[in-house]
């Protein structure tokens, strides 16, 4: 519960969590001299190390033990532009290797000292000044984003740090990207007329917070992909907008003795009379012989034959 309650991030974080991330930053190990104290900001979010071991405060290392014990980590298909945006920009987990170095440079440390620079939202709205219209791609532009900034962030070279906060956005990976086009932007909510009928989300964004991307109990052997999947339903082709049809596939399961040790079930699914799509199986002995498990195969059946 200790590692839940810090990794509960946003206005209803405790505070004791707020304290805890700053021991963590102070106590770190030689290897991460190199690492900014100004933007050690949450060593789950971020590419940089604690100490582990003894020399950490005890209440501390228990709470990153226990991360290790059952594998904590961020995982997820995709995540919503929210939760992107609140991701910490410097030494973000999920970025190239490159965001190290460029975190060293003149630009950087005016984004962070001046800018106060630190998620990837404050990040991305510094380089949306750079397709303002009036703005010129220099230092000395007069546009009136750049004389605000030279105002009240005292920065004499707006359109560098503007360049530098790009540079940053591009370590990152089209997952973590909020300039890219997420699944949240396409997927929508499918509502059902019918009272009778409810419709399967198929939605794949986790949405809500930043303590909404951590998983425990996940597979070390599995590294997961920092790709988007392109689950979209239209194309657009020869400047033409294409839809693609829509199948409607009844699936069911059933069981002959259920309960009992001589059960066996079996899974269908049914689009309409000689559809090619029709199918009726047998379930394999190492399976659970019962109805609910002859609904869950037809349906994998019906999402594995159906075309994308």
């Amino acid at each position: 519960m200790w590692l839940k309650s810090y990794l509960s991030f946003g206005p209803t974080r405790p505070l004791w969590a707020v304290f805890a991330d700053a021991l963590f930053a102070l106590k770190t190990p030689d290897s991460e001299k190199t690492v900014d104290p100004l933007i050690r900001i949450n060593t789950f979010l971020q590419k940089w190390n604690t100490y582990r071991n003894k020399k950490q405060i005890s209440e501390l290392r228990e709470i990153t033990n226990t991360a290790r014990k059952y594998n904590l980590r961020i995982e997820g298909i995709a995540f919503s532009k929210e939760i992107a945006r609140q991701m910490p920009i410097w030494h973000h987990m999920e970025a190239e290797p490159s965001i190290k170095q460029l975190s060293h440079t003149l630009a950087s440390k005016c984004l962070k000292t001046k800018h106060n620079v630190r998620t990837v939202g404050d990040a991305e709205e510094l380089a949306k000044n750079l397709e303002e219209e009036e703005h010129e791609p220099q230092n000395n532009c007069e546009c009136q984003v750049c004389k605000r900034l030279k105002q009240t962030a005292r920065c004499t070279h707006p359109h560098s740090c503007m360049k530098q906060a790009a540079k940053l956005l591009d370590t990152l990976p089209q997952k973590w990207d909020p300039r890219a086009e997420f699944p949240e932007e396409y997927q929508k909510e499918m509502r059902s007329h019918d009272p009778d009928w409810k419709p399967f989300d198929n939605r794949i964004t986790t949405t809500g917070e930043l303590k909404d991307i951590f998983r425990i109990f996940t597979d070390k052997k599995i590294t997961p992909t920092n790709s988007l999947p392109n689950l979209r339903t239209e194309h657009t082709q020869d400047n033409r907008h294409i839809v693609t049809g829509e199948v409607i596939i009844a699936t069911d399961g059933s069981c002959l003795n259920n309960g009992n040790d001589n059960a066996r079930a079996g899974a269908g699914m049914y689009v309409e009379e000689g559809h090619h799509l029709n199918r009726s199986v047998k379930l394999p002995l190492y399976l659970c012989q019962s109805n609910q498990t002859g609904e869950l195969v037809a349906t994998k059946l019906a999402a594995e034959l159906a075309s994308p």
